[in-house]
């Protein structure tokens, strides 16, 4: 399972990111506790970052193929790595992948928020993500399934 905390929560971004549609609103929603989703210094986008009793609230994606992860890894960049994680749904501990930050941020940076990202940036940046991912995604499809794995950030 893949627990989504930022941008990707949106549809039409995860949409471009996989190649397809994806209706949200049937994913399942989830708590990760002892996270926090802050801004990212400089960035639209947010970062998950320890923080004690807090919880941040995002969603999980399942049934993922290698083409779907090697294209989120890539999509999320050099900024980014995909690490486990506890997470919390229907009331149960599970345990998920998360993109965490490899700076260092402080858990008191602002709080981001997904409705705030959609009213403020989403139109500024919705159709260069989805060019970047379409990008991504062609360039890895075409590639043998063995050499994947340089694009896949573990």
């Amino acid at each position: 399972m893949l627990f989504i905390y930022g941008t990707l929560q949106d549809a039409d971004v995860l949409g471009a990111v996989l190649g397809r549609p994806v209706a949200v609103a049937g994913l399942r929603r989830a708590m990760a506790p002892g996270f926090r989703a802050v801004m990212h210094p400089g960035r639209v986008y947010p970062a998950l970052v320890a923080s004690g009793d807090e919880a941040a609230p995002g969603l999980l994606l399942d049934n993922l193929s290698h083409l779907d992860l090697a294209v989120l890894d890539a999509f999320e960049g050099e900024e980014y790595r995909r690490r486990p994680i506890t997470v919390l749904f229907d009331g149960v501990r599970h345990p998920a992948d998360a993109y965490l930050p490899l700076a260092v941020i402080p858990a008191t940076a602002p709080v981001w928020s997904l409705a705030d990202w959609t009213s403020v940036h989403k139109p500024a940046v919705l159709g260069r993500e989805t060019e970047t991912a379409t990008a991504l995604r062609q360039r890895l499809a075409a590639q043998a399934p063995d050499d994947r794995h340089d694009f896949v950030q573990r």
